[in-house]
């Protein structure tokens, strides 16, 4: 998939608001791999595509999630909009051309997880520091990712997690892992 097909894709499926937050992601995560030596194109590509399925409603999430064959747990079946448009989004872009590489990064974005590589990690984190984002932290955010790719995750990490916390949410087993990963 080009860069091209993968903008025609996008622009017909997501509302103005996604649409400028997944354009935003893409021009991040091009230039955090760039910098942290993953592929700058297929961070432009994940980075535009990573959205592809966030503005289903939950239970056509959670319809698609499960005829796609994706893992369906609690937590899933709970917050399906927000914990299985990323790897729904990957199932359903599976065709289309995209490297494996590609779609893991779409697939992970949102709850990472151990083992990530470079691309992921690049995706994962511009998801949470392209320049439309604004919460505390993330100017800090912003300012490790041009040091340490690896700093910048273990602080977004444990800011994920400390947000679920205290506003009484499960943390999913991935985050975990990945934050364990992290800081082992």
């Amino acid at each position: 998939m080009t860069p091209d097909e993968a903008e025609r894709l996008v622009e017909g499926r997501l509302p103005p608001r996604l649409l400028g937050h997944s354009r935003r992601v893409a021009g991040t995560a091009a230039g955090l791999a760039a910098r942290w030596g993953a592929d700058p194109e297929q961070a432009r590509l994940a980075g535009l595509l990573h959205d592809y399925c966030r503005d289903l409603s939950p239970e056509e999430t959670l319809a698609q999630a499960e005829a796609a064959g994706l893992a369906v747990g609690p937590l899933e079946r709970a917050r399906p909009r927000q914990l299985l448009h990323a790897p729904l989004a990957a199932a359903q872009l599976e065709e289309s051309g995209l490297s494996e590489s590609c779609l893991r990064a779409i697939a992970t974005h949102t709850v990472g997880g151990a083992g990530m590589d470079p691309l992921q990690k690049c995706v994962y984190l511009a998801d949470a520091i392209e320049p439309g984002r604004n919460y505390p932290g993330v100017e800090e955010l912003r300012g490790l990712a041009a040091n340490s790719l690896d700093d910048a995750l273990r602080s977004l990490v444990r800011l994920t997690i400390v947000d679920l916390v205290e506003r009484r949410r499960p943390v999913h087993p991935a985050t975990m892992a990945l934050y364990n990963e992290l800081h082992g």
